[in-house]
């Protein structure tokens, strides 16, 4: 796996993508050609959001962590705009890809139940960061104690 991965670039190119991709269902083309590549194109989508949100969950300790999430929940809710338009529009590319009812189906079950679970980290991590922010009363004491003068002067 990459060292760094460019999550505010890679979801804003995720974003493009389902743009593409429902601006494409809007056009009357021959479904015998753009078929495949439409439900390619929402495959991957479906396979890369579920890869980034993996790599949040496992790196708690990220900077910027909870603006990623963030973000993600947005492109997360832009791909089942997606799904809702192939699933109810019409046109010759909807129709051809009817027989994957099931499967986008499934896909927008899948990511509803993402987008709750990346709404509770981002809670928790809320949560963290604002306790990282609390200094107890050790840390308090400790900080506003006077300094002790050296030993052997006077």
């Amino acid at each position: 796996m990459k060292s760094k991965i460019h999550y505010e670039e890679d979801l804003f190119f995720l974003n493009l993508q389902m743009k593409w991709v429902r601006e494409g269902l809007q056009l009357q083309v021959d479904a015998d050609y753009f078929q495949d590549k439409i439900l390619a194109d929402i495959r991957f989508l479906d396979a890369t959001l579920d890869k980034i949100l993996s790599t949040l969950k496992e790196n708690a300790s990220l900077i910027h962590r909870a603006e990623y999430l963030y973000n993600l929940v947005k492109v997360e809710g832009t791909f089942l705009e997606l799904l809702n338009d192939v699933l109810g529009g019409t046109g010759d590319i909807r129709e051809a890809l009817i027989p994957y009812r099931n499967e986008f189906l499934q896909r927008r079950e899948s990511h509803e139940a993402d987008i709750q679970e990346i709404r509770t980290l981002l809670r928790v991590v809320s949560q963290e960061e604002e306790r990282e922010d609390v200094i107890t009363s050790d840390e308090l004491s400790l900080l506003t104690r006077p300094d002790s003068e050296p030993s052997g002067k006077n």
